[in-house]
């Protein structure tokens, strides 16, 4: 099962699969955070808690990540797919 990683001054979180702790693959990096110049920062900011759900406790039947954000005050949920 992969683990997950913060960066939480991005808002951002990395994927990085850990089957085996001897060959750590990094598989993937997402945020949703708005990045435009000169605007206002929106979206989700700072994640801080996290907690996995797998696909057969998940209400979609699917692997969910579930985040909350300190800054933005918002919870973000992220599907997981398995390749």
């Amino acid at each position: 099962m992969p683990s997950r990683l913060r960066l939480e001054r991005m808002s951002a979180i990395m994927v990085y699969n850990v089957t085996n702790p001897h060959t750590v693959t990094f598989m993937n990096y997402f945020y949703n955070r708005g990045l435009v110049e000169g605007e206002n920062i929106t979206g989700d900011l700072a994640p801080e808690g996290m907690k996995f759900i797998a696909a057969q406790d998940s209400p979609t039947d699917k692997a969910l990540l579930l985040v909350g954000n300190e800054i933005s005050g918002s919870v973000s949920v992220w599907q997981i797919e398995e390749d």
